[in-house]
């Protein structure tokens, strides 16, 4: 990541607030930079997951997660990137919550 720590939580906060509060475009990138990072950690957690232990819902969001790393944004605009980097805070916050259920579930 860019010199600090941040959680899945408060990279897809700031990543999923107000329009008017987005970065900059030097801004966003870096907070794609940092959802990547954080992201495809998670990501190999929850794959780890046994199969047994995978809702539909963990699924779907490990495709999709990996849909969106490499699809990367629809186009090279301010906007898509800023899109982008929404999209893949919606699906962190999804993968967390799957980690966090099996978790609690397994102990």
């Amino acid at each position: 990541m860019t010199g600090e720590t941040h959680t899945i939580e408060e990279l897809a906060a700031r990543a999923l607030g107000p329009y008017e509060d987005r970065p900059d475009v030097e801004g966003v990138a870096r907070l794609v930079d940092d959802l990547i990072t954080a992201g495809q950690a998670l990501h190999t957690e929850v794959a780890g997951i046994p199969v047994s232990g995978q809702t539909q819902r963990a699924i779907s969001a490990l495709a999709e997660w990996s849909y969106f790393v490499t699809a990367g944004p629809l186009s090279g605009s301010d906007h898509a990137n800023w899109n982008h980097a929404r999209g893949l805070g919606r699906i962190a916050r999804v993968l967390a919550a799957e980690l966090a259920a099996y978790r609690a579930a397994t102990g």
